[in-house]
């Protein structure tokens, strides 16, 4: 199982992300040929190593027409000399082509990549446009990438893409992300670090300033994380190998990314929105609360439905109704419960759960073959918990008890352990 993990302790860039992960993959000739695939001309990508405080780290580097793009007079002082989307200006300095996003869709549907690593460029090119257009307040079909349309950039997401695809990891995991602090010069004025198009790219994810006043995280290392949708609660996880792709600039903590890959320890969890919903009722009668109710709304869409008996002010008896669903049915729910029953409101709660790895099997017992629900536990162990409607079914042709069915299933699921 590849499972990769992000260490983003000095912010993360794209080319901080081919730096690190191309050495791991034996990918640095493939990423040296993309140039020739995209079709971008006099571009050069070269893998180097560099020293980041007493570190050795790869260091992907590229070069338009022998010059490194963000050698400009405009260049500025960020974190890794890494060309952002967000730094406009109003002329070209021969190798910082400004290209708009439909022309980079146009690029890469016609570029010699794998499937894979095409739409996941393209859904990165989309994410960026997007933020973008939210910015600036215009339609996505409208918008022009400046230094995110540059070579370079180009490079780094089609690359990081290229790799992703290469690798498809079963699980991505990510430490915070530090995002630098300060503020960063850009054609609209001085702008808070982190900026607006990468601040977007970043939500859900804890983030953190840092040390260093500069701009650690850019928006190509953000639209990569997005693409990417790691888990911030990673497991118990064995490193099998590891390495570091060096940032542009030398500061008093190591300017690289970590990235490693790893084996879990542990069964993984999943994690998934929830809605709870809550009405309380004291004026419904037993008919009105019997088996129809819970199972009409398990049949609407709920995930489970349950009576709480409660006392209600004034001592009167009543009952709490809890539905759980998730958050695209929470309305539907919630309206079907004020239609059925005479409540004045539905209170919602959303959140999150987490849940255990599941999968089915089936045993050989005396009384024949019993599915089995097995759970893989966080510590990496297995439950198995025989079905009961299976055991049912099995005791009614042997005409013996239940537990007697459910004994010997769970005998024969000792052998699967």
């Amino acid at each position: 199982m590849a499972h990769l993990h992000i260490e983003p302790f000095s912010g993360i860039s794209g080319d901080m992300f081919l730096g690190a992960l191309a050495p791991l993959l034996d990918a640095e000739h493939d990423i040296e040929h993309l140039p020739a695939r995209l079709g971008l001309e006099g571009v050069r990508v070269e893998f180097t190593n560099v020293i980041r405080s007493t570190i050795l780290c790869p260091k992907a580097s590229v070069t338009v027409h022998g010059h490194a793009p963000e050698a400009h007079p405009h260049a500025h002082d960020h974190g890794h000399g890494h060309s952002h989307d967000h730094h406009h200006h109003d002329h070209d300095h021969g190798h910082h082509a400004h290209r708009a996003y439909k022309d980079i869709v146009h690029l890469l549907q016609h570029a010699d990549l794998p499937e894979g690593a095409r739409t996941l460029a393209l859904d990165m090119f989309r994410r960026l446009g997007e933020a973008e257009a939210e910015m600036h307040g215009m339609p996505l079909e409208k918008v022009h990438f400046h230094e995110v349309g540059g070579e370079d950039s180009i490079i780094d997401l089609v690359g990081a893409a290229l790799l992703i695809d290469r690798l498809s990891p079963d699980a991505v995991t990510c430490a915070p992300v530090c995002v630098g602090s300060g503020f960063v010069r850009t054609a609209h004025g001085r702008l808070p670090v982190p900026a607006p198009a990468t601040q977007r790219l970043l939500r859900g994810m804890p983030t953190y300033a840092g040390p260093v006043e500069k701009e650690m995280t850019t928006p190509s290392g953000a639209v990569i994380l997005a693409a990417l949708n790691p888990s911030f609660t990673p497991p118990v996880l064995t490193v099998t190998r590891s390495g570091l792709g060096a940032g542009t600039r030398e500061l008093n903590q190591p300017n690289a990314l970590r990235l490693s890959l790893c084996e879990s320890n542990a069964a993984p969890t999943e994690s998934e929105s929830l809605s709870l919903l809550q009405t309380n009722l004291d004026n419904v009668g037993g008919e009105d609360l019997g088996a129809d109710l819970l199972s009409d709304l398990i049949d609407a869409g709920a995930l489970d439905a349950w009576l709480t008996p409660v006392i209600m002010k004034k001592g009167r008896p009543g009952h709490l109704l809890e539905v759980l669903s998730s958050p695209e049915r929470a309305d539907d729910l919630s309206a079907r419960i004020l239609r059925a029953l005479p409540t004045l409101g539905v209170r919602r709660f959303d959140g999150s759960r987490r849940i255990l790895s599941r999968e089915s099997t089936t045993v050989s017992t005396d009384y024949g073959d019993i599915a089995v629900k097995v759970h893989r536990l966080p510590t990496g162990d297995s439950r198995f918990l025989p079905e009961y409607e299976s055991c049912r079914q099995a005791a009614q042709r042997h005409d013996i008890p239940v537990a007697r069915v459910r004994k010997a299933a769970e005998q024969a699921c000792d052998h699967l352990q």
